[in-house]
C-alpha cells in the first residue's frame, strides 16, 4: 500500500459523519460510528506490526477523529417543533442555580427550582419547567449549540393543587403531574442531572406541606 493513500482514511470518517450518518437512525450511527473507530484501532495494530507507520498514524489519527465526532454527536440532539428538525445543544447541562436564573429573568420572579423537560404530547416539545410562587411556569426552549435561551412563557399550571410523581429511568426523571380537581394529566421526562433533582426535591417538599 502506498503511504500516499493514507491520509484517504481521514476522508473515508469525514465523509461517513458528512453524508452517510443522514441517512441512518441515531442506534445505527452509533453502532457504525464505533465500529469505525475500532476499525481503525485496529488497523493501526496491523500496520505496526507491518512496520508501516505512515498508515499506522492515518489510522491512529482517523480513529480519534471518530471517536471525537461521536462524542461530538452524542452531545446534540435534533428535535422536532412544529414539525421542522432543528439542532438543540445541550446547554442545559449546567449547574441547577444558573438554570434557574435563566427562568428568573424571564419571568421576573424567584424561582425555587428549574429543570429542562420533554413533554409528552403529540410534538414532543422541549421546554423549561420552572417553581415559582404558586405556579409550575412552562417556558419555550430556545437554545441553540452552545447557548442556552429561554423564550416564552407557554402556560401556567397550579402549583398548590399539583399531585406530582417522579421516578428515575434509563431515559431521565419521568414525571406525572396530575390535578384530580380538573382531571387533567400532564406527563414528560426530566434530563437526569442535579437540576432534575432540586425540582423532584421540591415538589416532594410541596405535597408535605399539603
Amino acid at each position: 500500500m502506498a503511504a500516499k493513500y493514507a491520509p484517504a482514511l481521514f476522508l473515508e470518517v469525514l465523509a461517513f459523519w458528512f453524508l452517510l450518518r443522514w441517512l441512518l437512525i441515531g442506534r445505527l450511527i452509533l453502532f457504525f460510528g464505533r465500529l469505525l473507530a475500532v476499525m481503525m484501532g485496529v488497523g493501526a495494530l496491523a500496520t505496526l506490526d507491518q512496520h508501516r507507520f505512515v498508515w499506522m498514524a492515518c489510522f491512529v489519527g482517523s480513529g480519534a477523529l471518530a471517536w471525537v465526532l461521536l462524542r461530538r454527536w452524542r452531545g446534540v440532539r435534533v428535535v422536532r417543533h412544529h414539525g421542522v428538525p432543528l439542532p438543540t445543544r445541550l446547554a442545559w447541562r449546567m449547574p441547577a442555580p444558573e438554570v434557574a436564573t435563566l427562568c428568573e429573568r424571564r419571568i421576573g420572579l424567584p424561582v425555587d427550582a428549574a429543570a429542562p423537560a420533554t413533554i409528552a404530547d403529540g410534538s414532543r416539545s422541549r421546554c423549561l419547567l420552572a417553581l415559582a410562587g404558586d405556579a409550575v411556569w412552562v417556558l419555550e426552549d430556545e437554545s441553540r449549540p452552545h447557548r442556552a435561551r429561554v423564550g416564552r412563557v407557554l402556560g401556567q399550571w397550579d402549583r398548590t393543587t399539583l399531585v406530582s410523581h417522579v421516578e428515575h429511568s434509563r431515559r431521565g426523571e419521568r414525571f406525572e403531574f396530575s390535578w384530580p380537581r380538573n382531571g387533567a394529566l400532564v406527563r414528560g421526562v426530566m434530563p437526569s442531572g442535579s437540576a432534575a433533582e432540586l425540582v423532584a426535591g421540591h415538589l416532594a417538599a410541596d405535597e408535605l406541606r399539603l
